[in-house]
């Protein structure tokens, strides 16, 4: 199930299920904001099915892309925005590649080491920076409590899902290790042929932290590697057709916070951060193309608290580096490297006055290949068991290296000349809370100038490249969640309308209408279960067998899913579970097959 709040000041609660001091790292480095979250807490995480990214049908707003089977590339629309436009943060890291167009690649994501997910919608690039125009999705991995897990399960299409979780708490330091793996043969993306593409991901993860006097140190390390088979999409279709290719990564992070707290009212932290993304691909076996992204982070925050007031002042330096690695052609010459550097200092102040809390942030952006620019955001909330918000903000987004330089063969040509996309964006809301039941409404409208098109054909150069359109694309809808407790049986569901225009015209793979909902219930001490469903709109997407490409439909689909829990022993259960249950034939990108009916069966001891 999924939690959803406004948070109030530390001491407050807000819903039976929901600890809302915990909901503060995602939209504000003070703790308070005037925002809705939306968080998928640690049963839950643990209880995902073995591909994280399915887990994320349940967040409002959100519209999953894949490239067919599981593993392959997936990407994240949220509110009808670009896949580049949501920052994924690892322990408040930066986790999207910049050599992946700043996009994270959601097939390749495990949830080894997450103990929470917290998911906030709208321009939050005040805070965070450039990739987080339309939102952020936050990966919280420190331990809260001593913990151990251990689980094995075996399912359709030959797939072995394992996981080991270990965590030890004292009052002054943690340790957490957590090691996932997943391996299966796969299905055929493909609408022809019988070869299954399969895939494997082994993650580790490492979260250490110790406090001593005034000082708090954390340290981090995460690393997964991946294996992808994919197929190839000749001409004259662009179709994927049989045929061996495969994608190989390896991502590494390493991160740490050194925290001195002076006083009740002032605190101030240094992190240091770096992210490795290494990718590469293989055609019959010989290696064609690579690329390396790195992104180095240093960061100095201070937070001042006084009365009701509370002030955040962040000074941060980032490098992006990237290298690109192929064979040259008629159409380029794809071995290249660029850096680029930005300098940037942003202030966060919240105030609390009779009932009302607002708070307003403002962060500049000083970039060397760049116009300095500015993001900014305002808000308010007023109100308890029924608590009302509103916000206003600024996003920004810079062009990627993929779209400035990027070069694929007889694809694909960069366009340094692009200037960075602008959001001018505003919410509204209510939460409404009791003992049993949480439920929200937003009403969302942003506009985006400079959107980027990446699928413009540059007749003088004979390929596809990148443009700013003119006008202005406009995402505009809204969003409900309930969440109840009725005895034995809980509720979550949610429910998003999204329409993404430019030019008056839809933009591709946004589908209007996306919701779920789920039931769990206790049916007997020792057995319980849970049924669901999420549902997806028609989207728009391009068919590029024809010249020019043609617009084709993606049908609308709903895929039910199943869940049993059986406490065999006092410290094992086994879980049986079933996504697509009824084998619902869908496309979320155009010719791509998705996977069918998928079941697994998965021992689990936790204490």
């Amino acid at each position: 199930m999924i939690s959803v709040a406004v948070a109030v000041p530390c001491w407050a609660t807000f819903g039976a299920s929901l600890v809302i001091d915990e909901v503060v790292v995602t939209a504000s480095r003070i703790g308070p904001t005037d925002q809705r979250v939306v968080s998928i807490d640690e049963d839950d995480v643990d209880d995902a099915f073995f591909h994280a990214a399915d887990a994320l049908r349940t967040l409002p707003g959100i519209a999953l892309s894949t490239s067919g089977h599981r593993g392959s590339l997936t990407q994240v629309r949220v509110r009808g925005a670009e896949p580049n436009h949501l920052l994924v943060l690892l322990d408040g890291i930066a986790v999207n590649d910049p050599a992946l167009g700043s996009e994270f690649d959601f097939g390749r994501l495990d949830f080894a080491g997450v103990r929470r997910v917290e998911f906030l919608s709208g321009p939050q690039s005040a805070i965070w920076g450039s990739d987080a125009l339309a939102g952020v999705l936050y990966l919280d991995t420190k331990p809260q409590g001593q913990s151990d897990r251990l689980s094995l399960g075996v399912g359709s299409h030959n797939t072995v899902d394992a996981d080991v979780h270990f965590a030890r708490v004292t009052d002054d330091r943690h340790a957490a290790l957590s090691v996932g793996h997943v391996a299966s043969e796969g299905t055929n993306p493909a609408r022809t042929g019988d070869e299954n593409d399969g895939f494997a991901n082994t993650t580790a993860h490492l979260n250490l932290g110790a406090d001593w006097n005034r000082w708090r140190v954390t340290f981090g390390a995460r690393h997964t590697e991946s294996d992808i088979d994919y197929d190839p999409t000749p001409a004259p279709h662009f179709l994927p057709a049989d045929g061996d290719r495969t994608a190989q990564g390896r991502a590494t992070l390493l991160n740490g916070t050194l925290t001195f707290v002076a006083s009740d009212q002032v605190e101030s932290r240094i992190t240091l951060a770096t992210t490795r993304d290494h990718n590469q691909q293989y055609a019959d076996r010989a290696f064609t193309d690579g690329t390396i992204g790195k992104r180095h982070i240093a960061s100095l925050s201070a937070n001042v608290h006084f009365d009701h007031q509370h002030l955040n002042i962040t000074a941060e330096l980032e490098r992006e580096h990237i290298e690109q690695s192929g064979t040259a052609s008629f159409f380029g010459d794809p071995n290249q490297t660029q850096e680029a550097d930005t300098k940037s200092l942003a202030g966060e102040y919240q105030i609390e006055l009779h009932g009302f809390d607002v708070s307003a942030s403002v962060r500049a952006d000083f970039d060397d290949e760049f116009d300095d620019s500015l993001a900014y955001r305002v808000g308010a909330t007023y109100g308890e068991e029924v608590r009302w918000f509103a916000n206003a903000g600024r996003g920004v987004k810079n062009p990627t290296f993929t779209e400035r330089f990027g070069y694929t063969p007889d694809t694909f040509i960069g366009n340094p000349g692009l200037v960075p996309e602008t959001s001018l964006g505003y919410e509204v809301g209510v939460v409404l809370a009791n003992e049993n039941a949480t439920a929200s409404l937003v009403y969302f409208d942003s506009a985006l100038n400079n959107e980027i098109d990446g699928f413009f054909f540059d007749v003088l150069n004979g390929g596809f490249t990148a443009r700013n359109t003119d006008g202005e694309s406009s995402r505009t809808g809204a969003e409900v969640t309930l969440e109840a407790s009725l005895g034995r049986f809980d509720l979550s569901s949610s429910y998003a309308y999204v329409d993404s225009t430019v030019e008056d015209v839809r933009e591709l793979r946004r589908p209007r209408h996306l919701g779920n909902i789920d039931i769990s219930a206790t049916i007997t001490p020792r057995v319980s279960a849970n049924v669901g469903v999420s549902m997806s709109g028609k989207a728009l997407d391009r068919d590029f067998s024809t010249w020019p490409a043609t617009q084709v439909t993606l049908d609308s689909f709903f895929l039910a899913h199943g869940r049993l829990d059986i406490r065999l022993f006092p410290r094992w259960k086994l879980v049986l579970s079933v996504e697509n249950l009824f084998n619902e034939e869908y496309e979320t990108v155009y010719g791509y097959r998705s996977p069918g009916t998928t079941a697994m069966a998965k021992a689990v001891y936790k204490p």
